[in-house]
């Protein structure tokens, strides 16, 4: 009885009906990043459109190879780096982050990732993944650093 309750609960608070009867359900599209800052970061803003700050995070990832168990201390660690684009659209996130972030700085990022296309400087149309981040929180002080 509490779980059929529950369930019709959940449904409720996850979809709602729009004004020509459809069914509009809530998804989510969050990422979290803790990482290395890889370049300073850039403020560029096209014509008619907001300006926008860019840079980019590395996370690694660690591994042992060799023995099969999970806990494993033999073997050798290999490690990859991923590289992520971050944008920063949010006025006052956006400011903040150009003017202190710096090459090197560990932050920590919140967003959303978006998919898109652009064409580049030889009209080849390329596909760009992107984190709109939505918060940062700065794990290493720049200021001392200046």
């Amino acid at each position: 009885m509490f779980c059929r309750v529950a369930t019709q609960v959940l449904r409720q608070s996850v979809r709602f009906q729009s004004a020509d009867s459809s069914i509009l359900e809530r998804s989510v599209n969050k990422v979290q990043i803790l990482g290395r800052v890889g370049q300073d970061p850039v403020m560029r803003q096209s014509e008619g459109k907001n300006p926008v700050t860019i840079f980019s995070v590395a996370t690694n990832e660690l591994w042992r190879s060799g023995e099969s168990e999970v806990f494993s201390t033999t073997g050798d660690v290999n490690q990859k780096t991923t590289w992520h684009r971050i944008s920063v659209f949010r006025p006052g996130l956006r400011d903040v982050a150009y003017q202190y972030i710096k090459k090197g700085a560990r932050v920590y990022v919140e967003g959303k990732i978006d998919y898109g296309e652009y064409t580049d400087k030889n009209n080849v149309r390329r596909q760009a993944t992107t984190i709109i981040a939505d918060n940062i929180i700065f794990l290493t002080d720049t200021r001392d650093k200046m």
